[in-house]
């Protein structure tokens, strides 16, 4: 595991441009490959720079982070949203990262690893870049975005699960953000309903179904 997650941060430090998988071969339809209410998701945190990892730590920044989502049942068809946040409410999405648990062959994909990183652009104070790594064994995909954020949003902070959580592959969850503000101090940030209503500006990544 520990080498896929080597791979990924790779990937995310030197590349600025999707990578995505190759998807010229179409997966061959399953019968029992349909959603059911049954179907669970299950996110599981992963210590992002731990042991030989620790080294790309000063290239991908603070505001990094990674998860393992599996499902049991049937396959969901889920996406990776980026939401932007502001004063307690969802203003816009900025961007999706589809079918969270494709796959390129007939072998069902069951774990999909995660690994997000957000930095401000040199010379763009105004601007966040964001950088969205997925590996599987059918193959890996790197994804970039950008969002504006205001200048004077000085502080920031990570929204992250620290244990793991199962849900529903109904549901509707917050999965990892980066909260900030223009103010001297920071309330660490979950997604708590009450803790969503307080922030000022956040990058919510939500798993949504399609």
């Amino acid at each position: 595991m520990m080498r896929y997650i080597g791979v990924l941060l790779i990937m995310l430090v030197f590349s600025g441009c999707f990578g995505g998988e190759r998807q010229n071969q179409k997966p061959v339809p399953d019968p029992d490959d349909i959603r059911t209410d049954s179907t669970t998701i299950t996110l599981t945190p992963v210590e992002l720079f731990k042991g030989e990892s620790a080294k790309f730590q000063p290239f991908l920044g603070a505001m990094s982070g990674a998860f393992k989502l599996s499902y049991e049942g049937a396959k969901p068809n889920l996406q990776l949203d980026i939401d932007i946040w502001q004063n307690g409410k969802k203003l816009r999405g900025a961007g999706s990262v589809g079918d969270v648990f494709f796959s390129s062959n007939e072998q069902a994909v069951r774990e999909v690893e995660v690994i997000i990183s957000m930095e401000t652009v040199i010379g763009k104070e105004d601007e966040e870049r964001i950088k969205i790594g997925t590996y599987r064994d059918s193959g890996s995909a790197l994804m970039t975005y950008s969002v504006p954020r205001d200048a004077k949003l000085k502080m920031r902070g990570l929204m992250q699960n620290y244990n793991p959580v199962t849900f529903s592959a109904d549901e509707t969850v917050h999965v990892w953000g980066v909260q900030a503000t223009s103010k001297d101090h920071m309330i660490t940030g979950d997604f708590s309903p009450e803790a969503m209503n307080r922030l000022e500006w956040a990058v919510i990544f939500t798993l949504r179904s399609k």
